[in-house]
């Protein structure tokens, strides 16, 4: 691994000598110069500053992707390795976006991404994860309003009990998101009033069946997801459907990404784990799997 970060790091030093700072050096003079040409030959000066602009952006838009990329398939997949079995990490591939909006789990608006899938086990939970990023762009006029509804990762866990209906259970935050879809996206769903006040204080449950709510919604589980919403960061969405349980965490935050102008050290390998360790907490914390040996037990 002392080999592979001393690798990365020669290639972001040429990255931020070669290109980044020689590129924004170049292309910085080149737009001074176009400023000051504008007095003097307004067109010249014009094509000038498009050229350094030019530079600075193809720099930025070539050469940084490729050392995010050799960071994330070298260091990141080497720690990720040592932490869960069979594991797959596709840097380029997310969640699909038709896949999250029909979904209803999250807020969705009208920009949309995803990246950095990673796939594996933990203690004989098979699981995959993707990163998560939804925004609503607004143009009024000549103002463009960008506003970020979720970011985050969204984690997908086998479950030791099978259901057939949609549940979504979701921490409750001023200015809520309402029924889940909408009144309008055919999901029939109600909200559950749970026999927990303090449950109820802290989450909002929606259900397609009241009863199966309450089947799956037990009152030690209930007490692991409150536990999981005071020790975790960030808004929690818990959502039942397909057999399989979801976890989003709207904790503003991109996994995995590397350091750009700084260099990479072994501290960063921390990182990664903390960033991963969360796919973890989750299983352990909410008993997804068994303690040893990766049996899956009954709650």
């Amino acid at each position: 691994m002392e080999e592979i970060l001393a690798q990365l790091n020669r290639q972001r030093g040429r990255i931020m000598s070669a290109t980044l700072i020689g590129g924004s050096l170049i292309g910085g003079s080149l737009i001074g110069l176009g400023v000051l040409l504008l007095f003097t030959s307004f067109s010249l000066g014009i094509l000038i500053v498009l050229a350094g602009t030019g530079i600075i952006l193809g720099i930025n838009l070539t050469e940084k992707p490729k050392y995010i990329r050799a960071y994330k398939n070298q260091v990141v997949l080497a720690v990720l390795k040592e932490m869960f079995d069979d594991v797959e990490l596709n840097i380029d591939a997310g969640f699909n976006q038709e896949w999250v909006e029909d979904a209803h789990f999250i807020p969705t608006g009208n920009r949309f991404f995803s990246d950095d899938q990673l796939s594996g086990s933990y203690r004989g939970c098979p699981f995959r994860r993707s990163d998560i990023l939804t925004q609503q762009v607004t143009y009024t006029g000549k103002t463009t309003t960008v506003t970020t509804l979720f970011e985050g990762p969204w984690m997908v866990f086998e479950f030791p009990k099978s259901f057939g209906h949609y549940l979504l259970v979701r921490e409750k935050e001023f200015l809520s998101n309402g029924k889940p879809g909408g009144w309008f996206s055919g999901l029939k769903t109600e909200r559950i009033e749970m026999e927990s006040e303090a449950f109820n204080e802290k989450f909002e449950v929606y259900a397609e069946d009241e009863h199966e709510a309450f089947y799956l919604l037990t009152p030690s589980f209930m007490e692991k997801l409150e536990q999981a919403e005071h020790e975790l960061d960030g808004r929690m969405y818990y959502g039942f459907f397909g057999h399989e349980f979801h976890v989003a965490v709207d904790n503003r935050q991109n996994s995995f990404e590397p350091p750009v102008f700084t260099a990479i050290k072994p501290a960063q390998l921390e990182e990664i784990r903390t960033e991963a360790q969360l796919v973890c907490e989750l299983i352990d914390l909410l008993h997804l799997a068994g303690r040893e040996r990766g049996e899956r037990p009954e709650l």
